[in-house]
């Protein structure tokens, strides 16, 4: 990890191995910049999301994935299902913002997902200032995430921002999402992590992970496998308040980074009025709400 630090490169033989030569069903890249200009983006989004959800993805395009006062791109992850989707080709005609992984759509293969969509990203061969990992359940507030992003981060840091857990134990309760196996993690605790559904961060940092990702055992608990990653490379886990754990009222969503709770569609489309006539009011002048989000993360806890 020191030689990869220091030089991007080293001769320890990889522990992983990803083909991507048949790691993807659908993949736009060559035409992924034909409608829209690539070489300066502000804010990469890659959205996590189930091959069945096509609600979703619309209406993300048609709210915080299409901010007109940034230039931003979004790109969807998706595996595929046993049940036929011939939607997905139409779904790619149009908008050609999806990249279909050669895996099944199951919560213990979303690990892959963003393996895959960091490898894909280095691919493209593209240098947005900033790029946020985040699921397709999640209201962003995009202009808060951009502001947190220029102010937190700089193009040389290798730094990772949003919910951070800390002393977390594995779940050994095999009826869970995120059970794991003794023998997949034998230890007493997880490290330090952040919460998979929302990641901000910069290229340097997915340059570093994709490779931190071939020396380091897969476990299929995505955010935890990222904090495995992150702490070898020395990346920094910062946490920020604004990226929410659970769904909070709607007068707090001006002054939120990210919220889940959004698989109903109707309800990511009104809150994002809402939000749009506070006027995507930046969350500068609301130090005092991040102590009191603060203090009731710690209550839950």
């Amino acid at each position: 990890m020191n030689d990869i630090r220091k030089t991007g490169n080293t001769n320890v033989k990889p522990f992983n191995s990803f083909v991507k030569d048949n790691a993807y069903k659908i993949d736009p890249s060559k035409h992924f910049c034909d409608n829209t200009a690539c070489d300066s983006l502000q804010m990469m989004f890659v959205v996590k999301s189930h091959v069945l959800n096509f609600g979703q993805r619309y209406v993300i395009r048609k709210t915080w994935g299409n901010v007109k006062h940034l230039r931003t791109k979004i790109v969807f992850i998706i595996g595929y299902t046993d049940i036929e989707t011939p939607f997905i080709e139409e779904e790619l005609k149009q908008y050609n913002d999806i990249v279909q992984l050669n895996i099944a759509d199951t919560y213990e293969n979303l690990v892959y997902k963003t393996i895959y969509s960091m490898l894909w990203l280095l691919d493209l061969n593209i240098e947005p200032e900033f790029i946020h990992f985040v699921d397709d359940d999640r209201l962003v507030n995009t202009m808060n995430v951009y502001d947190i992003a220029f102010s937190q981060i700089a193009p040389s840091d290798l730094v990772m921002i949003g919910h951070k857990v800390n002393f977390q134990r594995p779940q050994r309760d095999n009826n869970s999402k995120v059970y794991l196996s003794p023998e997949e993690y034998p230890f007493a605790y997880l490290p330090s992590h952040l919460i998979g559904g929302t990641i901000l961060t910069n290229m340097k940092t997915v340059k570093m992970l994709a490779i931190g990702v071939l020396y380091v055992k897969i476990i299929p608990t995505e955010d935890s496998y990222l904090g495995i990653v992150a702490a070898a490379l020395g990346i920094e886990m910062r946490h920020h308040s604004g990226f929410l754990i659970c769904k909070w009222p709607t007068d707090v969503l001006p002054y939120m980074v990210s919220s889940p709770g959004y698989e109903p569609t109707y309800a990511l489309l009104r809150d994002w009025k809402f939000i749009k006539r506070q006027g995507l009011t930046t969350m500068y002048i609301y130090y005092k709400s991040w102590s009191l989000l603060d203090s009731y993360v710690y209550q839950i806890r």
